[in-house]
């Protein structure tokens, strides 16, 4: 177990978005030549609130300003998040997304104002079928308690120890997942199953997959197909969690994303 965790009473970064209910914006230091716009789109059962723990500030601090969109909604589907997402995309931007939010991204890579993505633990363009028929059968019980994990109330303790790797504080992890709030059904089911995501041979945008190697979530090879559908590798971080931009690590994470970026094309 590591020590104390610093941010365990911080607050959060981020400021509210004007015009963008429950938006996050994350300027860059003042007096700094800004560069491509990062938009953030986080995973089912979460909220822009997941970037806002020093994962998004760190990245606008080398240069990158964020945008952290909602990808919530009670009724609503992927084609909605999708639809919101799109409406953000008025300037050149490069699209941030784990687990949920990282499909989103992937429909929309070869929207004009897209350069790339950075995808953090993705679902795959092929749906979410395969790697849910994969923990059911390997841990059923962990399986069911997943499946209630976007419905009200504390996910488990079974839950919180798949979410993040062995080194993290419980305090921390105790701390995130009591945020954790309720996804639209609707969107779930409709992630199980292949998704218009246009290949990397057609698209031809710069993608950078990162996986993590103790998530039970989203399996290696997952990952590595949706690594393989865009033409780009998959790349594993050592010790991470599903939720990659929290757990004990994710400076690294942050890190390795600015240095992708830093060779993306404006």
């Amino acid at each position: 177990m590591t020590g104390p965790d610093r941010r365990l009473h911080a607050p959060l970064d981020g400021r509210e978005a004007g015009g963008r209910p429950g938006a996050l914006t994350f300027p860059v230091p003042p007096g700094a030549s800004p560069g491509l716009r990062a938009i953030y789109l986080h995973g089912a059962a979460s909220g822009p609130w997941v970037w806002a723990d020093g994962f998004a500030a760190r990245i606008a601090a080398a240069g990158f300003p964020g945008l952290a969109l909602p990808v919530q909604g009670r009724d609503d589907g992927l084609s909605d998040y999708a639809r919101d997402l799109r409406a953000a995309l008025e300037r050149p931007s490069v699209l941030i997304g784990h687990s949920l939010g990282a499909l989103v991204a992937q429909r929309l890579l070869d929207h004009p104002m897209v350069r790339g993505a950075a995808l953090l633990a993705p679902v795959p363009p092929e749906g979410l079928f395969l790697s849910n028929a994969r923990l059911a059968l390997a841990d059923p019980a962990l399986w069911a308690e997943v499946a209630r994990m976007t419905e009200a109330g504390v996910p488990s303790p079974r839950v919180v120890r798949a979410l993040f790797g062995p080194r993290m504080d419980p305090r921390a992890a105790a701390r995130h997942v009591a945020r954790l709030s309720p996804q639209s059904r609707a969107a779930l089911i409709e992630a199980q199953v292949p998704q218009p995501v246009v290949p990397g041979w057609i698209h031809g945008r710069r993608v950078l997959v990162l996986g993590a190697a103790e998530d039970r979530l989203i399996p290696p090879d997952a990952v590595r197909r949706c690594a393989a559908w865009h033409g780009a590798g998959a790349e594993f971080l050592e010790g991470a969690g599903h939720l990659m931009m929290l757990d004990v690590g994710w400076p690294a994470t942050a890190e390795r994303v600015v240095r992708w970026l830093e060779t993306v094309p404006g």
